[in-house]
């Protein structure tokens, strides 16, 4: 592993991402649990109540938290942009993005205005907390890093994702008049996917796989263009909007392809050339994420299942951060021990090794039960029961997640207290 550059020092409360972390498994259960319950009727619309359903657990509930956990924790190590409260930051984002995702997704599923109003007005004042917070933080920061440039884009693309949500919350309830709500619709999932999601992915991407593989590093460049490149498409889909033009979505979001591609090329070539031969479940999920994308962007040039691109694209996005988890957080863990021990003197307190903290059994079968999650909902589109079958999977993920997470959870508290007594026989 490669800490050059990091300033481990500087990682706020670990209780802070971790609080954000433990949502994912929640969402992704539910998630499971819509498509158990109705999957062959979300591969049949997007427009579905399933469907929406779904798509929210799985965005609002389980992937905004995790993406907001690892800004939260990445910012103050690479970037030098610290959070002023990160504790009170993260305990806010954390009960309005976990109430508001479940209020949100209830009302599609059960189609209850008053719990799709409630639910975005609550997951929006989350988001906008943390929003305010990362552009405090992201503002003070020095220096011209094309990552932290990423970031910063990315940190928009939530914004403008967010404010677009709760405009059609309200156009939903008939108090705002938009035209073109399908238009609104695709613009708002291209702002959230490409932005918000894909380029925080990338960005933390660039800077994590030559972490952790000892791979090379990615050019300086490739980092600025792509950053600039999505956001420049961004901007034209938002254009679109603005001047009712779809043609203009469709040409960004085929353009947001194609960059988006050539980033999970590059970083295939990377894991390729990495200098730690071992291949473990974290880049078997984020292989998977990079061919879930090329599968997405076959599907859409076909032009005829707008659903399985959905769940490609977001099937690809939680191999990719689940994977990264199964990486972070025994790191975490074991630096936040290794920062106590230090800060005691207790050298004689023997840590937990990584594979102690999260076992490799336990991150392959997690890799194994979202494998199997992926390509039974996909195959939902010809083989409607399949989907069902997905949800019985993504459920199992859920479980073994959670398992994984609050076991490492443990095991990091029976190490706290025996430095606690190890402190105690000292004094």
């Amino acid at each position: 592993m490669n800490l050059a550059g990091l300033a481990p020092d500087k990682s706020p409360p670990i209780e802070a991402p971790l609080g954000l972390f433990y949502l994912m498994p929640v969402f992704l259960g539910l998630a499971g649990l819509a498509l158990a319950w109705q999957g062959d009727q979300v591969l049949s619309s997007r427009w579905n109540p399933a469907a929406l359903a779904a798509t929210h657990f799985v965005v609002l509930g389980a992937l905004a938290p995790v993406m907001c956990g690892a800004l939260l924790q990445i910012a103050p190590v690479l970037l030098g942009a610290p959070y002023s409260r990160p504790g009170l930051t993260a305990g806010v984002t954390v009960g309005c993005l976990g109430f508001g995702s479940l209020l949100v997704g209830s009302g599609f599923l059960f189609d209850g205005r008053g719990l799709l109003l409630g639910g975005g007005l609550v997951a929006g004042t989350g988001l906008l907390v943390f929003l305010a917070a990362s552009l405090h933080a992201l503002a003070g920061a020095a220096g011209r890093s094309p990552t932290l440039w990423t970031v910063r884009l990315a940190v928009l693309a939530l914004a403008v994702t967010v404010g677009m949500g709760l405009t059609l919350v309200a156009a939903r309830f008939g108090l705002l008049a938009v035209p073109d709500y399908p238009l609104w619709v695709d613009t708002h999932a291209t702002w959230g996917l490409a932005g918000w999601l894909g380029l925080l992915l990338a960005g933390i991407g660039m800077e994590i796989i030559p972490l952790f593989y000892v791979a090379p590093a990615f050019n300086s460049w490739t980092k600025r263009l792509l950053s600039l490149g999505v956001f420049g498409l961004l901007l034209m889909a938002g254009l679109g909007l603005l001047l009712q033009a779809p043609s203009w979505l469709r040409i960004a979001v085929g353009a947001l392809f194609l960059v988006h591609l050539s980033f999970n090329i590059g970083a295939m070539w990377h894991e390729q050339r990495r200098l730690r031969q071992r291949r473990d479940a974290s880049l078997w999920l984020w292989q998977l994420g990079h061919v879930a994308v090329y599968a997405a962007f076959l599907v859409w040039l076909l032009g005829d299942a707008q659903s399985v691109v959905g769940v490609l694209l977001l099937g690809g996005a939680l191999s990719f951060v689940i994977g990264s988890l199964v990486k972070i957080v025994p790191f975490l863990s074991w630096l936040d021990l290794q920062q106590r021990r230090l800060a005691g003197g207790h050298s004689q307190v023997a840590l937990p090794r990584l594979r102690d903290l999260l076992p490799d059994g336990l991150a392959y079968a997690i890799a194994i039960s979202l494998t199997a999650a992926l390509v039974a909902v996909s195959m939902g589109a010809v083989l409607p029961l399949s989907a069902h079958l997905g949800g019985g999977f993504l459920i199992a993920c859920a479980a073994l997640l959670a398992h994984a997470l609050f076991g490492a959870a443990r095991l990091r508290q029976s190490v706290i207290r025996r430095l606690d007594g190890a402190a105690g026989n000292t004094g």
